[in-house]
């Protein structure tokens, strides 16, 4: 019944709402991409300029690393720099700035996030109300010819299903995709509220000493 259809046949067999199903799951798949690059590119430049900061504490001080923080683009820079805004407040305001700080950093990995629930949620419906339309179609047209054969039918719903298996084709990978991203973002929340900590005490503390707790 399907041999030798191509792209546009499929598509042509399910109707509109497998269009609509073909549009998402472009969709899907470039919000998949755009998340991963973005997730990909937060975590080197967490660890890369991590390991430049400890160096800059090492070898000047607190007062060099924020100098270096204010010309990197590391979600870990701004973090540092909120905290060391409010080092005359005392470590509790520090700690909290930080954590604001952090919070606006991570919610740049949030984004589109609920595009891709979104889509794995609602496709697998809008699948069946594609089959649902099918069916009634399929009803009404052998109502309408007398004498049609049972195939006719048969031939119908099994085009009207095409809807249904499109559907859970575009949500599987939305689903998995967004259950993946879910887990890196918390991952990666914690690691950067680790390397933030550690320069708590460079912060609120004395800068000599600060330096020889990292020497």
């Amino acid at each position: 019944m399907f041999e030798g259809l191509g792209i546009i046949g499929f598509l042509k067999k399910g109707g509109v709402t497998v269009i609509v199903l073909a549009i998402l799951s472009v969709i899907s798949l470039a919000v998949i991409l755009e998340r991963a690059w973005t997730f990909n590119r937060f975590r080197k430049g967490l660890y890369r300029f991590y390991g430049t900061l400890l160096k800059a504490v090492k070898d000047g001080g607190i007062r060099d690393a924020i100098e270096l923080c204010k010309d990197h683009s590391s979600p870990l820079a701004p973090v540092i720099l909120a905290g060391y805004s409010r080092r005359e407040k005392g470590r509790e305001e520090v700690l909290r700035a930080m954590e604001l700080s952090a919070r606006l950093e991570l919610s740049g990995l949030e984004r589109n996030l609920g595009i891709l629930g979104t889509i794995g949620s609602t496709s697998p419906f809008i699948g069946l109300f594609g089959t649902v339309l099918g069916i009634i179609r399929a009803f009404s047209d052998l109502s309408i010819a007398e004498g049609a054969l049972p195939s006719a039918v048969t031939e119908g719903i099994a085009e009207a299903l095409v809807a249904t298996a499109a559907g859970l084709f575009v949500a599987v990978p939305a689903v998995m995709a967004y259950n993946y991203f879910v887990r890196l973002l918390q991952r990666r929340s914690l690691e950067l509220e680790t390397r933030a900590n550690e320069f708590v005490d460079l912060i609120t503390g004395d800068e000599k000493d600060g330096m020889e707790s990292q020497g």
